[in-house]
């Protein structure tokens, strides 16, 4: 029994140590918060300011009541000081936070800011208001003392209501409320001042019980209210990806089906033309006229080819999207890559009426990278632009060293260009930008994110220059680390 008797006190001692400790830090973080609390602390600002920001008239003039109140036993002069100073005050201070409103509260430094601004602003306005209890007093007189005991207790009353949501400020009021009503009762030499005293300090007291009531609820009020702003976030966060989503998935299954289209015309004409051609060297259909099934021969010969790209294209873009693609590094003259592309595909660019051309300053380094990377990216860009330049162009082969020490390769054309619009889509997959829309020969869609991938592998990157009408520009940049100047190579 005894046991449990001890245990009680120490278990209240505890639970009261405790709220007052919690109690404390939430008082701090009102003032300090840190940055998971900063959101509190900025909503309880602003609900405590809305519920005062146009208090100022009627304090105004519920001081000028109670100069008129206390004009029995104070004169003129003291009460009218008195109503001058809260007068001032709560006017400046309501200038003061107005601006202070205006003030932007983005970062934890703004917020603890506006807090320790706007608890001290209430502070000056608490003591020059509740220096009633000082500066009205007149010893003595009982009434006197009662009226400003009833005022100050009205006054803590409201100012709690009103202040409960800010617990640095509502510790404030309580406190310095408490100051003016018990300090000049308890040294009062009346017995009705010492009753009025206790009576106070119980008020005082209900006034606190009722503070952490009041601030629990606003505290809940703000919790959930601020968790449904972030679900609302959330939510139109999530509906803006899923929309973002459901137009790629569109654009995916619309460039997909166009890729499928295009791809059953890629393997099945050169798949017919080799059935077709073989089927008739094979019955002789042209009896003895060799130099017929030479040329026959010579187109199957072509159509295997094309459709060896084409495989060899698909693998190279599978094991560029599966993170399996190897590089054989190697130093690689590009100037001499550029020669050997530009002579590969002359004849084309002649039955095509187009002038094929390379420009390549002099002493250009050579780079370390997998030469036949290097040369299917070019292959693909020179192809797209001998597809896609009308007549009378011209494709241009080029490389030179850029001012942040990279090398720049790449194909210029004076073709159809492409929209801006269809810009984003040309390096994806499947992609292939509007060439398509103007051109018999369609291709396939894999070429650009071919040399995308080659690109990427090597640490590099690609950039397309275009417009509808005006030609595309293609440019390839490798690292400077990639590059091996000439100086370098001799030492060597």
């Amino acid at each position: 029994m005894s046991a449990l008797s001890e245990h009680r006190p120490l278990s209240v001692l505890g639970t009261l140590r405790q709220a007052i400790v919690s109690a404390a830090d939430d008082v701090t973080r009102s003032i300090w918060p840190k940055q998971e609390d900063s959101w509190l602390t900025l909503a309880e600002l602003q609900l405590t300011r809305r519920g005062t920001r146009f208090g100022a008239p009627v304090i105004v003039a519920a001081a000028f009541a109670v100069t008129q109140a206390c004009a029995q036993w104070v004169d003129w002069n003291t009460r009218m000081t008195w109503w001058l100073a809260v007068a001032v005050t709560t006017l400046v201070l309501h200038v003061a936070g107005m601006r202070l409103e205006k003030q932007p509260v983005d970062t934890l430094a703004e917020i603890r800011a506006r807090a320790s601004w706007q608890t001290s602003f209430g502070i000056v306005f608490l003591v020059v208001w509740c220096s009633m209890g000082a500066w009205l007093w007149v010893p003595g007189a009982e009434i006197n003392h009662m009226l400003l005991a009833l005022f100050l207790a009205a006054s803590l009353a409201g100012a709690v209501t009103l202040g409960a949501a800010h617990p640095a400020g509502v510790v404030a009021v309580i406190v310095i409320h408490a100051a003016f009503l018990l300090v000049p009762l308890s040294f009062s030499r009346l017995p009705l001042d010492h009753t009025l005293a206790g009576l106070a300090v119980a008020f005082a007291a209900l006034m606190s019980a009722q503070a952490v009531v009041i601030h629990s609820s606003i505290r809940k009020m703000l919790t959930l209210e601020h968790e449904r702003s972030d679900l609302v976030e959330s939510l139109r966060l999530a509906k803006q990806e899923s929309d973002r989503e459901r137009q790629r998935a569109t654009v995916a299954g619309r460039t997909k089906s166009q890729f499928l289209s295009n791809m059953n015309h890629e393997l099945r004409t050169p798949m017919n033309a080799i059935l077709g051609f073989s089927e008739l060297i094979m019955q002789k259909a042209f009896g003895g006229a060799i130099d017929k099934y030479a040329e026959y021969a010579e187109i199957i010969h072509q159509s295997g080819r094309n459709l060896l790209r084409l495989i060899d294209d698909m693998l190279d873009l599978a094991k560029i999207e599966g993170g399996k693609l190897g590089l054989r590094e190697s130093e690689v003259d590009v100037s001499r890559l550029l020669t050997e592309i530009r002579d590969e595909n002359e004849s084309k660019a002649s039955e095509a009426h187009l002038s094929l051309v390379k420009k390549v300053p002099p002493g250009l380094p050579n780079v370390l990278a997998d030469e036949r990377a290097l040369r299917q990216i070019l292959a693909n860009l020179i192809s797209n632009a001998l597809k896609f330049t009308p007549a009378g162009g011209c494709v241009t082969l080029f490389a030179q060293l850029e001012d942040d020490g990279r090398l720049a390769f790449g194909v210029d054309d004076t073709g159809i260009g492409m929209a801006d619009e269809d810009q984003v889509q040309a390096f994806e997959r499947f992609g292939g930008g509007r060439h398509d829309v103007t051109s018999a020969d369609k291709g396939t869609g894999l070429g650009l994110a071919i040399v995308k991938g080659f690109a990427e592998a090597h640490d590099g990157e690609v950039r397309l220059e275009s417009s509808l009408g005006a030609g595309t520009r293609v440019i390839v940049l490798m690292p400077a680390e990639r590059l091996i100047e000439r100086a370098a190579r001799q030492t060597a």
